[in-house]
């Protein structure tokens, strides 16, 4: 009897322990960021850039993007603000309406703030 009673002690106990591991497992996964909703943004073929250019970023499902291009900390324009379908996306830009130098292009979404670094030289 005694052994029996061993043995069913060491089973609830690993049980409880895979019971606890378990609730830890999903407790720390609970502000965990969810991938599936981040878009993919491509840097530039060419850098540093002149006249127009082609910047391209995938959408994992239909959403709300904010292009946008910065220099340093400060947005400089807002290129495109709009719902866009999945799949990928051309964001066309005339790097003639802004000055030689270097800035920074991006995309805003209720999930993500994503940017990279171009050179602009057209002179």
């Amino acid at each position: 009897m005694e052994k029996i009673v061993n043995v069913l002690v060491v089973t609830f106990g690993i049980l409880m322990s895979f019971v606890l591991y378990r609730l830890l497992l999903k407790r720390l996964s609970k502000g965990s960021v969810n991938q599936a909703l981040f878009c993919t943004l491509y840097s530039l073929d060419k850098n540093p850039a002149e006249g127009e250019v082609e910047f391209y970023f995938i959408t994992p499902v239909a959403m709300n993007v904010v292009f946008c291009i910065w220099q340093k900390d400060q947005k400089m324009l807002e290129i495109r603000n709009e719902e866009f379908s999945q799949g990928g996306h051309i964001v066309r830009f005339d790097t003639n309406e802004l000055e030689d130098g270097e800035y920074f292009f991006g995309i805003e979404t209720t999930e993500q703030k994503t940017i990279k670094r171009f050179n602009i030289k057209n002179s």
